[in-house]
């Protein structure tokens, strides 16, 4: 007979998954197609059962022996191969997924919480002892990216933005002993820890408990965005979002990537695996769009959820794939509460969030200038005819001043009214537009200040009236003013999108700090060009 305590204990790796509470029948949470059939186990008052990976040659790998120590599993259950992979399905009050090896691939990804592990672990980690972190932006321009570092630092030194940025994992280190000295968050929550099977059970009762508290403070800011829990609010979400994509130009609906990928591997993404099917370098709303209307498809929340989108390597074939509904990013209003859709999940923005933004840009005042009405084609042309007819204004719109870095050439303004008012004049089309405009002011005024050798290479190139007397002589802020000049018909900044709020509120605080003054300014927009731009077709743009 096999003791499962006898013998010498080593560290096991634990990849542990909640499943969400309406997930019951275990098909739902595993592939069981592609597994052995299950050994029901006993390792506590819970319900275990063991689902192995069919087709496995030599020889096992060492965790292996966390399970052929008990008497219900044959020595040779795992077969022989380091390829190996295994779920453990345990059920008490809630039922957990523990993947061992390349078991993960027989998890049902949309059976699990997609937060457990972050919760555990930031309710778990010492906040000034983290090593490394994922995060995703959430506004117009998603970013996926990791930031690590050799040495325990705080969250911030990290390099994350509490008000754009949302955390995917963290990685730090553990303050509860029956994690291990460190712990992982992500979906999964993964610890190191020195035990049999066994003792498994206590550590899913702990991780349960460290879920279900409140964030410490320091993450309190983690709960700007909560993720939308109640399935019928989501699906409420998911009609709104069919209303959406049925419209003629979604933008604030567009596709792009669920996580990290390694670009290096890949030759770009397909909707099918099919020989003659394009890959395309980059995931474009419009690509799926088209290649629906080639199937006669209409594009809605199910057809999404049935879609694939495959990364291909260099031999056409998938590496990876996501379900098409995961890859779309969208920003809705529905009555006075604004969502978020991000990997496959609903985001709540927290009201408290709101009205911190909102109240910090009714503190940011509107220009008294009364500004022509927008009617040209192009904003270049708008900026001359500001000029023309006011001869206060002149002209800094194409005149590129080197920066260096990554934004290696900038404008300083589009134009400048009586030597000091810097102007930022932007067409507003989406929500990209709008952040382009703030980042513009933000970077170029910083640039102004901080940077001898831009204000040298600038200088030249303004109005006679504006020129500094010694570029080399740090200029005083607080004569200069930055004015953002939006034209639309749209209340400002009530009627902006939430994430272009953050960032216009983001840009006026750090433009305040260094003592310029801001201000807002309504361009009236002549109602022709408007109607114009709804209807007249454009083929070349891009969605979202």
């Amino acid at each position: 007979m096999k003791d499962a305590d006898s013998g010498p204990r080593r560290k096991e790796r634990l990849s542990i998954y909640l499943s969400k509470p309406a997930v019951a029948s275990l098909d739902a949470l595993v592939k069981v197609e592609n597994a052995k059939l299950p050994i029901r186990i006993d390792i506590g008052e819970g319900e275990a059962t063991l689902y192995i990976k069919k087709e496995l040659p030599k020889p096992s790998p060492p965790w292996t022996k966390l399970f052929t120590a008990l008497p219900s599993v044959p020595d040779d259950a795992f077969g022989s191969t380091n390829s190996v992979g295994a779920v453990l399905i345990y059920r008490a009050g809630r039922t957990f997924l523990l993947s061992f090896g390349h078991g993960f691939h027989l998890i049902r990804e949309e059976a699990v919480e997609r937060d457990f592990g972050l919760r555990v672990t930031l309710n778990s980690v010492e906040p000034a002892k983290l090593r490394s972190l994922d995060k995703a932006s959430y506004d117009h321009n998603p970013l996926n990216s990791r930031t690590q570092s050799s040495k325990d630092v705080d969250i911030f030194d990290l390099a994350v933005d509490s008000e754009l940025e949302m955390l995917y994992a963290v990685t730090g280190a553990s303050k509860e002993p029956i994690f291990g000295s460190h712990v992982t968050g992500r979906d999964a929550l993964t610890v190191m820890v020195d035990i049999n099977v066994t003792g498994i059970p206590n550590i899913l009762s702990s991780a349960l408990t460290k879920y279900s508290e409140k964030l410490p403070p320091e993450f309190e800011w983690v709960d700007n965005v909560n993720r939308v829990r109640d399935q019928d609010e989501r699906d409420l979400l998911d009609l709104y979002l069919n209303d959406a994509l049925a419209g003629a130009a979604p933008a604030n609906i567009w596709l792009g990537e669920p996580e990290i990928v390694d670009w290096e591997t890949q030759i770009g993404y397909s909707f099918d695996l099919r020989a003659n099917t394009p890959r395309h370098v980059v995931l474009e709303l419009s690509d799926l769009l088209e290649y629906l209307n080639q199937k006669g498809t209409q594009l809605t929340v199910d057809v999404l959820k049935a879609q694939s989108v495959h990364i291909n390597n260099h031999e056409f074939q998938a590496t990876k794939s996501w379900e098409a509904y995961r890859c779309l990013y969208a920003e809705l209003s529905v009555g006075s509460e604004q969502y978020v859709l991000r990997n496959g999940s609903w985001y709540r923005i927290n009201g408290d969030f709101v009205k911190k933004v909102d109240a910090y840009l009714a503190s940011v005042p509107s220009s008294s200038y009364v500004f022509p009405t927008y009617s040209h084609d192009r904003e270049d042309e708008y900026n001359k005819h500001v000029a023309t007819v006011d001869p206060s204004f002149a002209v800094m719109d194409k005149k590129n001043t080197t920066i260096g870095g990554p934004y290696d050439k900038i404008e300083f303004c589009d134009l400048i009214q009586n030597a000091s008012t810097l102007v930022h004049v932007k067409y507003y089309r989406s929500s990209a537009t709008l952040s382009h405009l703030f980042a513009q002011g933000n970077v170029a005024s910083e640039a102004f200040v901080k940077d001898e050798e831009f204000r040298v290479r600038l200088n030249p190139k303004l109005p006679a009236a504006s020129q500094l007397l010694d570029p080399k002589v740090r200029p005083d802020p607080s004569k200069y003013k930055v004015v953002y000049a939006i034209a639309t018909s749209k209340s400002l900044p009530t009627e902006l999108p939430f994430f272009s709020k953050v960032t216009l509120k983001n840009a006026t605080r750090t433009l305040r700090a260094l003592n310029f003054q801001v201000e807002l300014a309504t361009i009236p927009v002549d109602p022709t060009l408007s109607k114009k731009a709804k209807c007249k077709p454009n083929k070349s743009a891009k969605v979202g």
